[in-house]
C-alpha cells in the first residue's frame, strides 16, 4: 500500500476518481466509512485482481 498527502479545495472537498477498462462489468458498490480520524471508501463487486485507474485532482499531492 503506498500514502499519499492530499491537500482539501477550498470548499474543503477531496475528490478521487477510479475508472476500469471493463465497460460491461456491473457497476461496483461504494461504500464509506468513517471513525474519530479516519475515513475511507470500500468498493465491492470488482473482479478478483482487477485494476482500477486512480485519479487524484490535487497538484500538491506528495508521495
Amino acid at each position: 500500500m503506498r500514502e499519499f498527502t492530499l491537500r482539501a479545495d477550498d470548499n474543503g472537498t477531496i475528490e478521487l476518481v477510479c475508472e476500469r477498462d471493463d465497460e460491461e462489468a456491473p457497476t461496483p458498490r461504494v461504500r464509506s466509512f468513517t471513525g474519530q480520524d479516519e475515513f475511507g471508501l470500500l468498493v465491492d463487486g470488482l473482479n478478483p485482481g482487477e485494476e482500477v485507474l486512480l485519479f487524484v485532482d490535487d497538484t500538491t499531492a506528495e508521495e
